[in-house]
């Protein structure tokens, strides 16, 4: 499983790009015992990034007997690992992803002989709101999970880190993969998407409040989402989704949104001051909608100078509020898009 040279690193600082993702659709297919629902949905990468530094405070160890990695007997003593970030409301204990993507590396880590796990300290950069439907967190945990990979010499396959990836949370295997691919059941089944995005301008729209991920699938009504889904894997098979972009816009429906504007009656308001705003200066996008869990709503511009006039209008209209607004577009690339710079 583990066997494989290892390629020493003598960099000892790593820095990667995190990015956001936005779902084009989402539909709720069902719930299991255990209470996870199982899902129906396209991601896509955008590049709105967190920046994840990964400092680590020695070189790589190795055995010098023995440079192939073999499961180990014995399991040494697990090394610190210290979270920091910019954002004072992230919490940097084991509550936080990228610390607990940290923690689960060393543990597979512990299992190979002739390496060794060395400390390190893990910087978050946020740029990407917390609570916002953008898997900013689940990136997080991704961008570390790949950082360390690379550091030890890749002893992990891509399978190998999505797999520990969806032990922490459901988008974690997609970001491990990134660009745009469809997920199913609880997050397990990735099918990355073969077709180059056009080149579009998104809007993230978030109204500065978050939403509980948990609880808005607890308020699910799935009798509600019935319709919708039923249609949806018949629609894209014939939609011949490989043709781009056009080929989904008559898919994209997300059954989260009505359970998070019922439970959060502030981005419903939001909505609202989106659909009537948006209008009024000639904003005419071809679609407006959550991504996610919530809170935050896009919408996918074929007009750039619109955008970003869009863009500048709401930036100044909400300066001196909690609402922010950016202006992004799609990353096409897998793999390639992990970004890892060594220092």
């Amino acid at each position: 499983m583990y066997n494989k040279k290892v390629q020493i690193q003598s960099q000892t600082k790593f820095t990667i790009k995190s990015p956001a993702k936005i779902n084009l659709f989402l539909y709720v297919t069902g719930r299991r015992d255990n209470g996870y629902h199982d899902l129906f949905t396209l991601m896509a990468c955008v590049n709105l990034y967190d920046e994840i530094e990964l400092q680590f405070l020695e070189p790589i160890k190795l055995h010098p007997s023995n440079l192939t990695l073999q499961l180990k007997t014995t399991a040494p003593e697990k090394p610190e690992i210290t979270v920091a970030c910019n954002n004072p409301d992230v919490p940097l204990d084991h509550s936080n992803l990228a610390f607990r993507a940290a923690n689960l590396f060393n543990d597979r880590l512990s299992m190979i002989d002739g390496i060794f796990a060395q400390r390190v300290n893990v910087q978050i950069n946020k740029r990407i709101p917390m609570g916002a439907g953008l898997g900013g967190g689940s990136s997080n945990a991704a961008s570390v999970l790949k950082a360390m990979n690379q550091f030890y010499g890749s002893p992990l396959s891509v399978e190998q880190l999505m797999a520990m990836g969806l032990e922490l949370g459901a988008d974690v295997p997609f970001f491990i993969l990134g660009g745009a691919a469809i997920a199913e059941g609880v997050g397990e089944k990735i099918t990355p998407v073969p077709f180059q995005l056009e080149e579009h301008q998104i809007l993230l729209f978030y109204p500065g409040l978050n939403a509980s991920t948990a609880e808005v699938y607890k308020n699910i009504d799935l009798a509600l989402t019935k319709p919708v889904k039923s249609n949806n894997k018949c629609l894209l098979k014939i939609s011949g989704i490989d043709q781009g972009f056009v080929s989904i816009k008559g898919l994209m429906h997300n059954d989260l949104e009505l359970s998070a504007c019922a439970l959060y009656p502030d981005i419903a308001l939001f909505k609202k001051e989106l659909a009537d705003y948006l209008p009024k200066f000639g904003f005419l996008p071809e679609k407006l909608m959550m991504t996610g869990s919530g809170s935050t709503f896009f919408s996918i511009f074929s007009d750039y100078e619109k955008a970003q006039r869009c863009f500048n209008e709401l930036s100044s209209k909400w300066r001196l509020t909690k609402k922010e607004i950016f202006m992004t577009s799609f990353i096409n690339e897998h793999l390639e898009s992990w970004g890892v710079v060594k220092r």
